[in-house]
């Protein structure tokens, strides 16, 4: 499952706002678009969304990020494909793993994911990932093989031993 690009969206003061894309090889005129379709009217955290535009392919897992300043804040991670041919079952469950095990561990923030996010797509184009957060928290997942997990029963099955 190789994508295109990942994106981090969110909620600024001026609207659905780019926070980040990896890498940044999506045209302007579409990525302007893809920030609206990210997060549709009505969403809430824990949604997810999928369309397609300009022959882009695209699954987004809406969450709220934390502020202790103002009110929190709705984002989302975004998969970018060129092609329908992908697992958008899977992009959804390791998007909301992800954003789970961050939040359990009090590291759900903006800069966090930015961070992350080119680890997150070379993960994706490997199969597997294991990223460092800060020096004692680290998150590893392995992609099921297509085809062997139809029920997602392996990655549910895995979140217990994914923390080192």
């Amino acid at each position: 499952m190789k994508p295109l690009s990942l994106c981090l969206v969110n909620m600024g003061t001026r609207g659905l706002e780019l926070v980040k894309s990896f890498p940044d090889v999506i045209p302007s005129d579409s990525m302007n678009q893809l920030v609206y379709k990210t997060i549709p009217m009505g969403s809430n955290p824990g949604d997810f969304a999928s369309t397609t535009f300009n022959n882009l392919n695209l699954t987004s897992f809406i969450f709220r990020i934390p502020s202790a300043e103002n009110r929190d804040n709705l984002a989302s991670l975004v998969a970018v494909f060129n092609t329908s041919n992908y697992d958008a079952n899977s992009i959804k469950q390791v998007f909301s793993w992800v954003v789970a095990e961050l939040e359990k561990k009090d590291l759900l923030a903006t800069h966090t994911l930015e961070e992350i996010l080119p680890k997150l797509y070379k993960g994706f184009n490997k199969g597997q990932f294991k990223i460092e957060i800060t020096s004692t928290s680290t998150i590893k997942f392995d992609f099921p093989k297509q085809g062997n997990d139809k029920n997602g029963n392996a990655i549910d099955a895995l979140s217990d031993d994914l923390w080192d």
